[in-house]
């Protein structure tokens, strides 16, 4: 088995790097172009390893190498430095409602085996000694036997939240599916919505929306959640830029009629099977915004993935109790600490 130990900043995208994309079914946030232009926004090295039999990539791991040296306001270094005592943060590089691996033999417990005797070693070998353990994040229910053990550390994280759509025609059969009250305040909203001329709603490819915009919405919407221990980074107008460029990105934008400004958004991460609500920002009342707008954002949302034929969409953490209210089902995941000897 060769190992591919690639830092997006300064290595080229690798010639199967699409191929390896389309048999894993990544979303626009592994495109080789927004992973280099994340990584030189990161607050630490983000390796990019890749397993693969000959020319053909059987694997592929997404990390984060923390160290003593990290620092919220501090950029990450040049290299990931071996000598340096750290861990790796294996996570998504962009929603965090999945896992940063995959392989192709991942087996029935979604490629956590895979990751401790094959991942471990290998970047073991490129990070030294000095790397002495790993926190792997989205690990499912089937994945707990695999991530057991002494000195090993397991604790259930947010559940992810999942709109299943396939039995609906419409929004509306989403929306007659749900409790009475719920289905009463959605038909109240969606009313108001239509009677009102000063909002206009629209849904778009990536490439056609300001990333600048969108980066001011976001960033109202970050600042009301510090509630994490490394509060994240606000998104960036670069980042934005590249992963709105991406073929398999729309956004649904909420504007004000009359001045044209940017009252809302989400992204949305297309994939064959399992899309994903990737980010929701929106304007306060006291900046000019409009109630309930994330409550009309679900029914665009079901009513885009019902019209592309797919079957769910992945509606991310948090809020969990009052998304499945809407219909979402939640998924159990769980984070898991693993010392590296």
């Amino acid at each position: 088995m060769v190992t591919d130990v690639l830092d997006p900043r300064h290595d080229a995208e690798p010639a199967y790097w699409t191929a390896l994309r389309e048999r894993a079914g990544l979303r626009a946030d592994w495109s080789w172009e927004v992973l280099r232009t994340q990584a030189w926004a990161a607050r630490t090295p983000q390796p990019i390893t890749v397993l693969r039999d000959g020319d053909e990539p059987r694997g592929v791991v997404c990390a984060a190498w923390v160290t003593g040296r990290t620092r919220r306001y501090r950029f990450a270094s040049a290299t990931a430095r071996r000598g340096l005592l750290g861990g790796l943060d294996v996570r998504g590089p962009g929603a965090s409602s999945q896992p940063g691996w995959w392989f192709a033999d991942a087996g029935d417990d979604g490629g956590v085996t895979r990751l401790l005797e094959a991942y471990v070693p290998a970047i073991r070998a490129e990070l030294g000694r000095g790397f002495r353990g790993m926190l792997l994040r989205q690990v499912g229910e089937t994945g707990l036997d695999a991530v057991g053990g002494r000195f090993r550390l397991v604790r259930r994280t947010e559940d992810i939240a999942v709109l299943d759509v396939s039995a609906f025609g419409s929004r509306d059969d989403w929306m007659h599916s749900l409790a009475r009250k719920r289905k009463q305040n959605l038909r109240k909203i969606f009313r108001t919505f239509d009677a009102d001329p000063s909002v206009e709603v629209r849904c778009v490819p990536g490439k056609e929306a300001d990333p600048v915009a969108i980066a001011e919405v976001l960033r109202h919407n970050e600042r009301k959640h510090h509630d994490v221990p490394i509060v994240p980074l606000p998104h960036f107008t670069g980042y934005l830029t590249e992963l709105l460029r991406q073929p398999d990105v729309t956004v649904i934008e909420y504007r004000d009629t009359a001045t044209g400004r940017l009252l809302a958004v989400a992204t949305l991460l297309d994939h064959p099977e399992l899309p994903i609500a990737r980010h929701w920002g929106a304007l306060g009342p006291e900046a000019g915004g409009r109630p309930n707008l994330y409550f009309h954002f679900y029914g665009e949302a079901v009513s885009w993935a019902i019209a592309h034929g797919r079957s769910s969409v992945v509606f991310g953490k948090k809020m969990t109790e009052m998304k499945a209210t809407l219909g979402a089902r939640l998924v159990p995941q769980y984070a898991a600490a693993v010392p590296v000897c």
